[in-house]
């Protein structure tokens, strides 16, 4: 019971918990309609450098666009900002399900969707991020971060096992469609979020200096400066294996789009299990030791796995994938949120989603053409081994790192004075 209410700590806020509610809805048609964008992208064109391009397409908006977003969410109404985004993904995946049930969608199709939805995600995702970790008081962000990732991979769970086999039954157009009807739950638990008045004023908005001040405060700030390198980069090299995923199944498995979801469920089973082991720490000094050794394991496990034929070790390979992912990951998120005053966690949370989403977004264009050139299993090879090569040579920082973090955490209040 201690350890059930240390993990899920954040819920007993009731702001937090409809939030909490409406992203296990929602995510849950997400992530079926990401498994039936790839599949269908996968199924109409047998290219994996297509694969990574309408990836690359979906995220680069975000890039481009995060540092207006970002400056804009600070000062506005982030709940109604996050309300006007869910409008937006229902029509894109009503857009979507109407030309698949006419037999209209074309490659040019999702291409431009896919542009779209990147626009909306330019807005929503930065937002979210502010938003969520001010449901709570500041020493439960940890905790709320955690279970934000929680959700993420429960869905991930969930979504992509429902999604592979609906996909034999009604095909890609029935993951669509439930996916816009998730987004109305997700609007309905958010416009029942109750704010006080001071969080839902907005405030003058100057675009130019709001965005020098985000950058300006990124720069002096060594740690987030760091954390941002390694997010590009780990996005870089780890993630476009989850993109690459259907062409592994179908091409190399010789299986359909239920083994896809079995595998992406999998996946979804270690991302879980660890979600709820960071929810469970209570302490925040040793999330660079577990980011650390998440990224080594991450790219020790890229390596081989699309040489791997077995769906038996595929799924062991898969857990422990998603397992060391979300620490990596989650880690990363943790450390930033609480580094960052609360004036200025629009922007750094954008700005962190723009590494995030420029390391994934030409990761998945480089190694897409790449195994298009040298086969699926090498261009993986290739990138795991970069990945351990990076870590060798930011190990002589790493001790300096988390001693600037240290006293960042005593400077903002986080921590007493104590050795780390």
């Amino acid at each position: 019971m201690h350890i059930y209410k240390t993990t899920f700590s954040s819920l007993r806020f009731t702001n937090f918990r409809l939030y909490f509610y409406g992203q296990v809805i929602s995510l849950s048609g997400n992530w079926m309609q990401q498994i039936a964008m790839s599949w269908l992208v996968y199924r109409l064109t047998g290219s994996v450098a297509l694969l990574g391009t309408i990836y690359f397409i979906s995220q680069i908006p975000m890039f481009f666009m995060t540092p207006l977003s970002s400056a804009i969410i600070d000062k506005v109404n982030k709940k109604m900002v996050l309300v006007l985004t869910q409008i937006f993904f229902i029509l894109h995946a009503l857009t979507l399900t109407i030309l698949y049930f006419t037999n209209l969608i074309e490659v040019w199709h999702l291409i431009s969707l896919s542009f779209l939805l990147g626009i909306i995600n330019a807005f929503d995702n930065p937002t979210r991020q502010a938003f969520y970790t001010s449901l709570v008081p500041k020493e439960f962000i940890i905790n709320a971060v955690a279970l934000n990732s929680t959700v993420l991979n429960a869905t991930r769970l969930i979504g992509p096992a429902i999604a592979g086999f609906l996909i034999v039954i009604l095909g890609e157009g029935g993951c669509f469609l439930i996916n816009s009807i998730t987004y109305i739950f997700s609007i309905i638990f958010l416009l029942m979020i109750r704010l006080d008045k001071d969080s839902i004023k907005s405030k003058p908005i100057s675009i130019i200096n709001d965005i020098k001040e985000g950058f300006n405060y990124m720069h002096k700030n060594i740690p987030i400066k760091v954390l941002m390198a390694i997010t590009l980069l780990f996005c870089f090299f780890i993630f476009p294996l989850i993109t690459f995923i259907p062409a592994y199944v179908k091409d190399i498995l010789n299986m359909g789009s239920e083994t896809l979801g079995l595998i992406m469920s999998f996946i979804g089973v270690g991302s879980l299990l660890a979600s709820l082991y960071i929810a469970s720490r209570k302490e925040i000094l040793s999330l660079g030791k577990i980011q650390f050794i998440g990224i080594l394991v991450c790219g020790l496990i890229v390596m081989p796995f699309f040489f791997v034929e077995s769906l038996i070790i595929t799924i062991l390979l898969s857990i422990i994938l998603g397992f060391t992912m979300v620490c990596a990951i989650a880690s990363t998120n943790t450390i930033l949120q609480a580094l960052t005053h609360n004036e200025m966690k629009g922007r750094i949370m954008g700005y962190y989603l723009m590494f995030f989403t420029l390391g994934a977004s030409f990761g998945n264009l480089f190694f897409g053409y790449l195994a298009d050139i040298l086969s699926l299993p090498y261009s993986m090879l290739i990138s795991g081994a970069l990945t351990i090569i990076g870590l060798l040579f930011y190990i002589p920082y790493y001790t300096r790192v988390n001693q600037l973090t240290k006293d960042k955490y005593i400077e903002i209040g986080i921590l007493p004075n104590i050795p780390l």
